[in-house]
């Protein structure tokens, strides 16, 4: 986010675009918590990242590319996480306890 925030400071103290864009690029990073808190959003759902990657895009191709890698990153990142842990928890259902294992034996050895 302060990367984002610093060269957002750096264009917008120099730049005379679109009002819209303007307005939109000093919303979502006028401050490196506002940034933090929209690259969270853009992650979680709270805010469509296209918007985001529109405020961005004037910055140049790395910072693009910056935004990108964190949105692909932190997906799979997250996708990997509740994947592995509902996958944990799946096995750990499916496996016997050692109470059935018990009984399974006893039934066998009076057989």
């Amino acid at each position: 986010a302060l990367i984002f925030v610093q060269q957002m400071a750096a264009t917008l103290a120099e730049s005379d675009q679109d009002t819209g864009l303007w307005q939109n690029q000093r919303y979502y990073f006028r401050s490196v918590e506002r940034g933090m808190l929209t690259l969270i959003e853009s992650t979680m759902g709270g805010l469509d990242w296209d918007m985001v990657y529109r405020c961005i895009a004037p910055l140049g191709i790395f910072y693009t590319m910056a935004f990108i890698f964190y949105i692909a990153f932190f997906t799979f990142a997250v996708m990997n996480i509740l994947t592995g842990i509902f996958l944990d928890n799946a096995m750990k259902l499916c496996k016997p306890d050692e109470d059935e294992l018990d009984q399974e034996r006893r039934q066998k050895m009076m057989m």
